[in-house]
């Protein structure tokens, strides 16, 4: 089951991901969409396995940058199974 924590977590860490979306966005203007990543979680809050189900952005250093960073995510240990999530990150100009 989702947990609201793992939302929050990526609430918290989207001005890191916002970085990399600006860095990229220098070499290429206009670039916009979503990624969407599955995360696995182990019970004690690191991420044990991440991969990008689906992808719009059309900058593959982004979305591998992007990738890594939620793979260094660390999430609220919790007395749970193993977790699987779906998350879209979703990037747009401002």
């Amino acid at each position: 089951m989702f947990d609201a924590s793992k939302g929050l977590l990526f609430g918290a860490s989207k001005g890191l991901l916002f970085g990399l979306y600006q860095a990229a966005l220098i070499d290429t203007p206009g670039l916009a969409g979503k990624v969407v990543v599955e995360l696995t979680i182990s019970p004690g809050g690191e991420v044990v396995g991440a991969r990008v189900v689906s992808s719009e952005i059309a900058d593959a250093q982004l979305v591998q940058n992007v990738l890594a960073r939620v793979r260094a995510f660390r999430f609220k240990a919790a007395d749970v199974g193993t977790t699987t999530v779906t998350y879209p990150v979703h990037f747009l100009p401002t």
